[in-house]
């Protein structure tokens, strides 16, 4: 028997939405779930009161991140990312890099927390599984990579970046072309000038502007295919010309591209991380030979 809540969540203006939802289980702070094409993050629970029978689900948007435990109580923190399909949850099981060499982790515990804005992510305990051991070793954090060099270091400015997002709160998105790949431009016009109405979510469309509310359902489709065209544009301009808002690493012979910003800027047109954010999640990107670097450890911060 499902289990049903007043599921409050906020647009980017700020306004609350409220939408009923119904849970196979009772929800609980630190649950992420995924509603109009958007995964959130429960970040509390409140009872029943007087003026309603539903018990209400206070959401924000989803992010996470990975933090290793190692063995001698040293902990390093990745960059808090946004909840897409295949993000990491509990047992997923990942390598990173020691001194040239592959080691195993697997994600142990699930734990709501608070960046330095106040707002709140999903924080990925991972421990040593030691996997490796007997040969049984996972894809690579950034799965298209297993044969570059595993000894070249993550760039001073990446570092920097990433610092500066966990800093600021704000969440990062990374795309990369594998070595010597170029970019299928043509192709990516092609797949916006092909896409159809049932391919777009919600969240997408209003993420291209589109006010679901209130604009004719005749005018979504082109309002998006426009956003994406312009984003595509921006995003190629920039990347080309002096990266005033894409960054751009080199990573083990291939390239990463890089945005940092808020849930707000993904809805706005101006702004470089919602120009990567939509062409991510349109798939314009991937047609045009780009990965989102989907579990990509960055390790940007060691206590000992």
């Amino acid at each position: 028997m499902s289990v049903k809540y007043e599921l409050v969540t906020r647009s980017p203006g700020g306004k609350e939405r409220a939408h009923e939802y119904a849970s196979g289980d009772p929800l609980n702070p630190g649950e992420a779930l995924q509603l109009r094409g958007r995964f959130w993050l429960v970040e509390r629970v409140e009872k029943p009161d007087g003026e309603s029978r539903l018990a209400t689900a206070i959401a924000k948007p989803a992010r996470y991140r990975l933090h290793l435990r190692h063995p001698d109580d040293r902990e390093e923190l990745g960059a808090v990312r946004r909840f897409r399909p295949g993000s990491p949850r509990l047992g997923h099981a990942f390598t990173t890099i020691d001194a040239s060499q592959p080691i195993s982790w697997q994600v142990m515990a699930e734990e709501l927390a608070y960046d330095e804005t106040g707002e709140p992510f999903l924080d990925l305990i991972s421990e040593r599984d030691y996997a490796e051991a007997e040969g049984d070793v996972p894809d690579h954090e950034l799965e298209h990579a297993v044969e570059r060099e595993l000894d070249a270091g993550l760039p001073a400015v990446a570092e920097a970046t990433i610092t500066r997002a966990a800093d600021q709160g704000l969440d990062v998105e990374l795309v990369a072309l594998d070595p010597g790949e170029e970019p299928d431009w043509p192709e990516s016009q092609r797949y916006i000038d092909a896409l159809i109405f049932e391919e777009i979510e919600d969240d997408l469309f209003e993420q291209c502007g589109v006010d679901v509310g209130h604009d004719p359902r005749e005018s979504w489709l082109p309002t998006v295919k426009e956003r994406l065209r312009a984003d595509l544009d921006a995003f190629r301009s920039d990347i080309d010309g002096n990266h005033d808002e894409i960054e751009e690493w080199d990573f083990r012979g291939g390239r990463i591209f890089a945005s940092i910003g808020t849930y707000e800027d993904e809805f706005d047109p101006n702004s470089g991380h919602g120009w990567l954010c939509r062409l991510v999640d349109s798939g314009v990107l991937g047609v045009a030979g780009f990965e989102r670097v989907r579990k990509y450890q960055l390790e940007v911060e060691s206590a000992d």
